[in-house]
């Protein structure tokens, strides 16, 4: 009994004696390591506030070849609310017998955004563009000269995702006639993805 009381003595301070020396090894927060690691976190949530896109769209191939793309980047306002700006490309190349003749626009645009569930959302986006004239000998769009046209669209997208980056689809109705003249179409749509969606 005195063997076993001794052995069991002798563990408890072999233990104790391990907690203590590895309390005595761990290095303590410093308060000015505290208040780094705070700015960090805080640096971090701004952020995440930050909501960069990239996308593509306006696919043509008929009569030629037609692509855009758009970039632009939101800030978030609340979880359901981002409002930003951006820039958007759009090229055409029109078949003609001959070289073919192409023309690129090019402008800017902001947008605001309200999430209506976390993957549905409506878009109002305000476009500023300068579109090009025709190439010289073509009247394909009827544009004698180079136009700049500022007009409102909106619409409904879709991003699909679980983590920080989502992919999706947009359609956005273009509410101005000339627009709608110039592009060959009543909407835009675009496939991309977003980052902090």
């Amino acid at each position: 009994m005195k063997r076993a009381l001794t052995l069991f003595s002798l563990a408890v301070f072999m233990l104790l004696s391990a907690q203590q020396a590895d309390a005595q090894i761990r290095k303590k927060t410093s308060a000015k390591s505290k208040r780094e690691e705070q700015k960090k976190e805080k640096r971090m949530a701004l952020l995440d506030k930050f909501n960069p896109e990239i996308k593509f769209g306006n696919l043509g191939f008929f009569n030629g070849l037609s692509v855009s793309s758009k970039m632009d980047l939101g800030y978030k306002l609340h979880n359901r609310f981002t409002a930003g700006g951006g820039m958007k490309v759009f090229y055409d190349q029109y078949s003609v017998i001959g070289p073919d003749p192409s023309v690129t626009d090019f402008g800017g645009l902001l947008f605001a955004r309200g999430k209506i569930t976390q993957e549905i959302y409506v878009q109002a986006e305000y476009a500023f563009m300068r579109y090009g004239k025709d190439p010289d000998g073509y009247r394909i769009r009827d544009l004698i000269e180079t136009t700049t046209l500022n007009y409102p669209l909106i619409g409904l997208g879709y991003m699909s995702g679980t983590n920080k980056w989502r992919f999706g689809v947009e359609l956005l109705y273009i509410a101005n006639g000339q627009a709608q003249d110039i592009q060959s179409s009543v909407v835009e749509y675009w496939f991309g993805a977003t980052y902090n969606f």
